[in-house]
């Protein structure tokens, strides 16, 4: 299988010496270290790896999907938000993936590869319907630039929940990254506790989620 996906991918790229082909968690794990979000993705489908001259430049993860995820009901209505939550497990499992980490690495950068990773899974999915969601859409536009769908998501209710505090102060998310008012902090702990975040730096964090809310993709393909 790795044979042939290296024929089918080779020459994907702007240089000649890069192969896009089947890779493993080894992969993942050289390059996890480029990646913004820390942890692990879900548990692992696929992996594809970018090769140029024996080293890994580039990785591209799929895995299980999450039963729950705000994007579908807009994506596919009616499909998985039925009354049984068994049933919408087991077509979620049967029809979806989820792109979980693009990772490139530095050096490379600047050469569309997210983008061919992308379309070489796109090419060749696990199952007929693929989704990602990007943190960093609005600066990394390049599941949009592979074929796949945007879905630009509502706010959380914990992010319009702080957004109308923020509003009721006289405050806008750029004013957390300043000195927040007392009368906040409580707002601030509840918004953490139900985003489930933790550590250091809650404001940043904060102002991150209200400015540049995550952003779905969604792509559909037949299998064969």
């Amino acid at each position: 299988m790795a044979d042939a996906l290296s024929r089918r991918f080779t020459n994907l790229t702007d240089s000649d010496t890069i192969t896009i082909e089947q890779g493993s968690t080894k992969d993942l794990q050289q390059l996890a270290r480029f990646h913004y979000a820390a942890g692990k993705p879900g548990p692992v489908a696929r992996v594809l790896r970018a090769i140029d001259d024996g080293d890994t430049v580039g990785v591209l993860v799929a895995s299980m999907p999450t039963l729950n995820g705000r994007w579908r009901a807009i994506a596919w209505p009616g499909e998985y938000d039925t009354a049984d939550q068994r049933e919408n497990a087991r077509r979620l499992n049967r029809d979806v993936r989820v792109i979980s980490r693009v990772i490139v690495d530095p050096r490379y950068r600047g050469r569309s590869l997210a983008v061919h990773l992308v379309r070489a899974y796109l090419d060749d999915p696990c199952t007929p319907r693929t989704e990602a969601l990007a943190a960093m859409a609005h600066a990394c536009p390049f599941f949009e630039r592979a074929g796949m769908r945007r879905i630009d998501l509502p706010p959380s209710k914990a992010d319009a929940k702080l957004l109308r505090a923020l509003a009721r102060h006289g405050l806008d998310p750029g004013d957390l990254l300043a000195d927040v008012p007392d009368s906040m902090a409580a707002h601030l702990r509840a918004w953490a506790s139900a985003r489930k975040c933790k550590g250091r730096d809650i404001s940043a964090r904060a102002f991150a989620a209200l400015t540049h809310p995550p952003v779905a993709h969604v792509h559909e393909r037949s299998v064969s």
